[in-house]
């Protein structure tokens, strides 16, 4: 392993449906068998990471439940080291239901909540297990994160906030993150616009903050201005996973680039692309080679 990257927060089970159009109410659609995949920002984040640099770690709660297996040897796969939060306790595993159409990438996920837990690793142990030079944090779990937080800070090691949408919890998050990336769906209470976004993360200490926008350019904050990182426009066959992807993938392009923040933002927003070229959150995997060539 190259870099050492953890990553926090949520596991789910994915089940993804294609379908060539959305049904109406009180109709059943007979399609092709559903991907079954592990999947949640963090985690697909960390599959990301490993892919690039050979290995990565994850801590989440998956606890002891009929997918246990599943998930453990999926994250084997793909070069996953896993942390579980709540390893031997029952935990009810947190299933999406996604359904994409085949003619432009649309989709409608149906998902829940994670349920409260009672974290069996704490701060020390974890570091001290899988020494980080970066971590990433999804929003979830706040029982645990917030301490995995401080504890980065307190060892100044860098700390990335993935807000895909505002959980009271970012409030004790941000004071600790180097760096926020944010889609466009984060909208913090008193916010309107990205403007406000960008103004109400640097009022928390953030000095590196950028907001993804799915097909339009990518905007950061970065020294005082604001600038943009194009995206590059292709056919979409399929976004799921793509932020997340982004996350893991700038995440080692950072510490590859020695903490260069734009540019570990332009080359993590083309390994996005590349992803949204396949379906599903694994299929880009199969082509990894591709996109190792490209990048050169």
């Amino acid at each position: 392993m190259k870099f050492s990257g953890l990553f926090a927060g949520l596991t789910t089970v994915d089940i993804h449906y294609f379908v060539d159009s959305f049904p109406v109410s009180n109709k059943k659609v007979k399609t092709d068998a559903p991907e079954l995949f592990v999947g949640g920002p963090a985690t697909n984040a960390a599959v990301a990471f490993a892919w690039l640099n050979g290995g990565a770690s994850l801590v989440s709660s998956t606890g002891k439940n009929s997918f246990s297996g599943f998930i453990e040897n999926d994250l084997i796969q793909n070069k996953v080291q896993h942390f579980n939060l709540t390893g031997s306790l029952p935990v009810n595993p947190v299933v999406a239901s996604v359904i994409t159409s085949r003619k432009n990438g649309d989709r409608n996920i149906f998902t829940h909540n994670p349920e409260r837990i009672n974290p069996e690793i704490n701060a020390d142990e974890l570091f001290l297990k899988s020494r980080p030079e970066i971590i990433l944090l999804d929003g979830f779990y706040p029982e645990s994160v917030v301490e995995f937080a401080h504890k980065a800070r307190n060892q100044n090691i860098p700390v990335v906030l993935d807000c895909g949408s505002w959980k009271p919890q970012y409030r004790q998050l941000i004071p600790f993150a180097d760096i926020v990336i944010c889609s466009a769906d984060f909208i913090p209470p008193g916010c309107k616009n990205e403007v406000d976004v960008v103004d109400f993360l640097h009022d928390g200490g953030v000095k590196k903050s950028a907001i993804s926008r799915g097909e339009k350019n990518m905007i950061y904050f970065y020294e005082g201005k604001i600038g943009e990182v194009p995206v590059e426009t292709i056919k979409i066959k399929d976004s799921l996973g793509a932020g997340d992807f982004l996350h893991g993938a700038f995440c080692y392009y950072y510490l590859h680039m020695g903490h260069d923040f734009v540019s570990a933002l332009k080359q993590a927003a083309k390994f996005a692309t590349f992803t949204c070229m396949f379906d599903g959150t694994r299929s880009w995997i199969n082509n990894f080679n591709t996109f190792v060539q490209i990048a050169k």
